[in-house]
């Protein structure tokens, strides 16, 4: 098995249709589908069953976030590589699958490229480097070889938005991690929650994360150059707020 594609859903019954059309599309085919539910209350355990395709599994159970949920399924993925797409997501079109895994990326361990999603702009495009690193990337971007998960465990469920922008900056600084940028867009990201989401609580997590592994990631150089990067760019309220966190990260020890 190529690829495992990791689905949490929760009431998803009305926009999963759309990303499991997507997958189901693809000239690429060496896949397997693990919708991992939460116990949904309306008919998204119907709307999955509906398909009757053997690649696509499905298991529903309590779980204690989309986190969570996504570390159920690493457990139970057999692909050598793994993917996690939004219920709400989908794949940008029929080919996309073939283009990644028709390149030549035996050598790499993370491999990431785009997403389609205007509410982001620029932000999240482009190869990731020590310059924009106050920007995650989304994980509907990102194809993990199973052995990155052996090698630094799974999402951090204590983070309830950021888990995600915790396991990059991992695999980012990780030098036995090899990464690749390829430069396709792979699928939409839709808005979803993202607007909605509770300004202090992403910035909690935010504030953690980069405490927490840029005071052990960063030399004082690397932090200085951070802070004069981020002050020649556009802000925004959230890139504020990051930049005074560079400046916390500039007074700690290394």
């Amino acid at each position: 098995m190529k690829l495992s594609i990791i689905i949490p859903t929760y009431n998803s019954a009305s926009v999963l249709p759309k990303a499991l059309d997507s997958i189901i599309c693809q000239t690429f085919t060496d896949w397997q589908v693990l919708i991992m539910d939460g116990v949904s209350t309306d008919d998204t355990l119907k709307v999955a069953q509906s398909y009757n395709d053997p690649r696509i599994h499905i298991y529903s159970e309590p779980d204690k976030g989309i986190y969570d949920a996504m570390n159920k399924g690493i457990k139970k993925a057999q692909g050598e590589w793994l993917y996690f797409l939004g219920s709400d997501d989908w794949l940008l079109n029929g080919n996309v699958l073939n283009d990644i895994f028709a390149q030549d990326i035996s050598d790499y361990d993370v491999v990431y490229g785009e997403v389609d999603a205007p509410h982001l702009a620029a932000n999240h495009s482009g190869e990731w480097t020590l310059q924009t690193l106050d920007r995650n990337r989304c994980h509907q971007a990102i194809f993990y070889r199973r052995n990155v998960f052996k090698r630094l465990g799974g999402y951090n469920t204590k983070y309830k938005i950021w888990a995600d922008y915790d396991l990059n900056l991992k695999w980012f600084f990780n030098k036995k991690v090899k990464k690749k940028h390829i430069p396709t867009v792979i699928a939409h990201y839709s808005e979803g929650g993202y607007s909605s989401i509770c300004d202090t609580e992403m910035l909690k997590d935010l504030s953690w994360i980069l405490l927490v592994r840029g005071r052990k990631m960063y030399s004082a150089e690397e932090k200085k150059e951070l802070i004069n990067e981020a002050l020649c760019t556009e802000t925004s309220p959230l890139k504020r707020r990051v930049l005074k966190i560079w400046r916390l990260l500039l007074k700690s020890k290394k």
